[in-house]
């Protein structure tokens, strides 16, 4: 029965160099260069074929995918990707909503409104400053948890910018005098975003 051996070890064997005679060791370097040789043909001829336009845009569309529309090529990332947010955020959670709620509840509770008062008071305040009487809107400069503007809601007591206390007592007393409860400026709120 006759040995079969894989080529491959035949092959590396002749990579290796061998105690042969000046004669084997130059047919050893025409082998090793031959080999070079094809192997750069074979490269060439893959590099040259549509096999590698299809993996080197296989490969530049993940890229984009990455980096996004700066990366030169149209990409669905441009069509998909969501608008960037604004650098100011109106109605953004604050570190004194919660007793500012608690102001306002305090107050509330005086004119002696029920709790879904209390509860259309509460959204209509959330929706329009988080109970931050801080806050400005940048968009119509109007002021603090209630969002009046003294132009379309009078003038505004004497600290009234500052006063979390003073914003909640004028606006409680506006809702009280131009609606009668919290739920009928809740409506017109949901209706035209003012009130």
């Amino acid at each position: 029965m006759r040995n079969h051996r894989s080529p491959l070890p035949r092959f590396l064997d002749r990579l290796r160099p061998a105690q042969r005679s000046d004669s084997d060791s130059g047919a050893a370097f025409t082998e090793i260069a031959a080999v070079t040789i094809l192997v750069g043909m074979i490269l060439l001829a893959v590099y040259q074929s549509q096999v590698s336009q299809t993996f080197n845009d296989a490969v530049r569309e993940m890229v984009c995918l990455v980096e996004g529309p700066e990366c030169g090529g149209e990409t669905w990332t441009e069509v998909e990707r969501p608008p960037e947010p604004e650098a100011y955020e109106w109605n953004a959670m604050n570190s004194n909503t919660a007793d500012n709620q608690g102001i306002g509840m305090a107050i509330a509770h005086n004119y002696g409104w029920s709790d879904q008062e209390w509860n259309c008071l509460d959204d209509l305040w959330t929706s329009t400053s988080n109970w931050d009487h801080t806050l400005v809107d940048p968009d119509t400069g109007a002021v603090g948890i209630v969002g009046f503007l003294s132009a379309e809601h009078g003038d505004m007591p004497s600290g009234f910018a500052e006063s979390a206390r003073a914003q909640i007592n004028w606006g409680i007393d506006y809702i009280d005098q131009t609606y009668g409860s919290p739920c009928g400026a809740w409506s017109q709120w949901q209706a035209t975003r003012t009130y």
